[in-house]
C-alpha cells in the first residue's frame, strides 16, 4: 500500500469512528476533502458553476461515507469511481454543458445559489464605507466568526433560508391579520366582548408600532384585565400560530 492509499484508508477510518457532524468528525471530514480534491481522475471542469456541482457532490460524500465499500483492489481506484459515477459528480459536470438545462439559465435564484456566487465574487473593500452617508464599514457588519468549513457552510445557508421563508411567512400573516379573510380572527373574543377580538388585539398588540400595553388595550375597550390576558394568551395566540403553521411555518422546538 502506497503513501496515498494509506491516507485514505486512515482517513476515512477516522471519520468512521467520529459522531456525524462533530468537531471531530469535521476535522477529518476537511483532511479527508482536502485529499480527495488531489486525486486524479476526479471529474474536473472550467465551467463556473463546477464549485456548486462538486460542493454537493461533497456534501453528498459526508451523508453516504459511512456506506462507501472499495470495489477495486485500490481504494483511490475505487473512491474516484464511486464519487465520480454513484455521486454523479461526472453527470452533474455534463448537465452544466447541456444546452437545454444550463443552471444558471434556468435555476431560480434560491438563498442557497445566491450566498454560493456571492461568496465567489470579487471582495469588497472591507475600509470603504457601505454609502456616501453611512461611514460605517463593511468589515464593521462582517459577523467575528463565520463558517470554518462546507457543513458550517450549509448549516448558514439553511439559516438563511429559514430566514427568508419566515420573513415571508411574516409578511403573509400581517396581510391576512389585516384582512381577516375567513373572519377567525373577529369570530375569536371573549364572551359578550366582541370588540376585544383576536384581530383588534392583533393589530394593536403585535403590528402596531411600538405596540400598545396589554393593559392600555384592556383599559380602552372596558374589558377586565386578567380576562383580557387569559384569553389573549390562551386562545389568541394558539390561533395565531396555528395560522402561521398553515402558512407554512416550522418552529425550531
Amino acid at each position: 500500500m502506497d503513501d496515498r492509499e494509506e491516507r485514505l484508508s486512515k482517513l476515512i477510518e477516522e471519520v468512521r469512528q467520529h459522531p456525524k457532524k462533530s468537531l471531530n468528525w469535521r476535522k477529518a471530514m476537511n483532511k479527508l476533502l482536502i485529499e480527495i480534491q488531489q486525486l486524479p481522475g476526479l471529474t474536473k471542469s472550467s465551467h463556473p458553476d463546477y464549485g456548486e456541482a462538486l460542493d454537493d457532490t461533497l456534501l453528498k460524500l459526508g451523508d453516504e461515507i459511512q456506506q462507501f465499500e472499495p470495489k477495486y483492489s485500490s481504494i483511490e481506484t475505487s473512491l474516484v469511481a464511486w464519487i465520480n459515477v454513484k455521486l454523479r459528480l461526472k453527470y452533474k459536470v455534463q448537465e452544466l454543458y447541456s444546452p437545454n438545462s444550463t443552471r444558471s439559465a434556468i435555476d431560480p435564484k434560491t438563498a442557497k445559489t445566491e450566498f454560493r456566487q456571492q461568496a465567489r465574487k470579487t471582495p469588497l473593500s472591507l475600509d470603504a464605507p457601505i454609502n456616501s452617508e453611512n461611514s460605517t464599514t463593511f468589515g464593521e457588519q462582517i459577523p467575528a466568526s463565520g463558517a470554518r468549513d462546507l457543513w458550517e457552510l450549509q448549516e448558514q445557508i439553511e439559516i438563511e433560508q429559514q430566514k427568508l421563508k419566515n420573513s415571508r411567512i411574516g409578511l403573509e400573516l400581517k396581510e391576512y391579520i389585516e384582512q381577516d379573510p375567513e373572519g377567525k380572527l373577529r369570530r375569536c373574543h371573549p364572551a359578550a366582548h366582541p370588540q376585544c377580538n383576536c384581530q383588534i388585539l392583533s393589530l394593536r398588540l403585535l403590528l402596531k408600532h411600538p405596540p400598545d400595553r396589554l393593559s392600555r388595550v384592556a383599559k380602552d375597550l372596558k374589558i377586565n384585565y386578567h380576562t383580557l390576558n387569559w384569553h389573549w394568551k390562551n386562545k389568541g395566540l394558539p390561533l395565531l400560530r396555528s395560522l402561521a403553521l398553515d402558512l407554512g411555518y416550522q418552529p425550531n422546538d
